[in-house]
């Protein structure tokens, strides 16, 4: 785990006898003052009051703001999607960074990120995966329209041996185009666990990413639960490549909620799947990354 420092440590402050106010309740210092996109969802509404926050659902139920369950703060983003919904072309409630020029990525760069999710106690066995978050890049004349994200998080279905998991799937491709009539000759796929799938807590993660299409680049990623708090690193990848070789109009951006892919096929085990996200965080790279994206603070 990286030295965290005292950034966004405050100290009390005895200035005059009339700040003596200032003794007894401290001094209140911003959490997260250098990330470049911070979704709190405390101004009520499901850009978090961020312009440039997108969102994609069907229906008036697919985004919500939710007030009666946060991981900090009062409120959160609640996506709910069922069997049939549509949205941006597929079964998905989610929102997005894309047009926040800051928060997004190409290769050679490297950025923090955090986020909380909250998996309900009442989420139902399936035989396929969930998507609760993602690192999408956008696509040049050249790409097959239906390539998956260079990164995403999962929740793994329980099989017959190992508890339901979630899991970091990581796609790259280091040919220019290659990915294109369905050729994605060098199309490389590696998956992480990270963390067995408790229901009915908060999930806290940190990411720190070196965005390489070459295996130069690294990946680490850290959890904690609101029930069982005390960060652990949970993903320490070195030397790997995590992301496409594309045209330099291209880039990548975070999206976060819900999306069930297996539906564009049909009907699964559940009908309907929701989820929570707060405090969804991004930031260039410094030695106080890590405090900026924290999602528990």
């Amino acid at each position: 785990m990286p030295d965290r420092g005292k950034k966004g440590s405050c100290r009390l402050l005895l200035i005059t006898p009339l700040t003596l106010l200032t003794l007894l309740v401290g001094l209140a210092c911003p959490a997260s003052a250098d990330a470049v996109v911070r979704a709190t969802y405390e101004s009520g509404d499901t850009t978090s009051g961020i312009s440039g926050i997108g969102v994609a659902g069907c229906c008036t139920y697919s985004l919500t703001v939710d007030s009666s369950l946060a991981r900090a703060g009062s409120d959160s983003v609640r996506s709910d999607v069922k069997y049939g919904d549509t949205a941006a072309d597929g079964p998905r409630a989610e929102s997005d960074a894309e047009d926040i020029t800051a928060a997004r990525f190409t290769s050679g760069e490297t950025f923090w990120y955090g986020f909380s999710v909250y998996i309900p106690s009442t989420w139902q066995a399936d035989s396929t995966e969930d998507i609760v978050f993602q690192w999408h890049h956008t696509k040049s004349s050249c790409d097959d329209p239906s390539r998956s994200p260079a990164m995403f998080l999962e929740v793994l279905p329980a099989t017959s041996t190992a508890a339901s998991k979630l899991r970091l799937r990581v796609n790259s491709d280091p040919v220019l185009c290659d990915y294109q009539n369905y050729a994605s000759a060098s199309l490389s796929k590696t998956s992480y666990d990270l963390s067995t799938l408790t229901t009915g807590v908060w999930h806290d993660f940190v990411f720190q990413v070196n965005w390489q299409y070459r295996q130069t680049g690294f990946i680490k990623a850290w959890h904690q639960t609101s029930k069982a708090t005390g960060w652990t690193q949970v993903l320490d990848a070195e030397n790997v490549a995590d992301t496409y070789n594309d045209a330099s109009t291209t880039y990548g951006y975070v999206k976060w909620g819900l999306y069930k892919p297996s539906w564009r096929d049909g009907a699964t085990d559940v009908g309907e799947r929701v989820v929570w996200h707060d405090n969804v965080a991004v930031a260039a790279d410094s030695t106080d990354g890590f405090d900026d994206v924290d999602p528990s603070s």
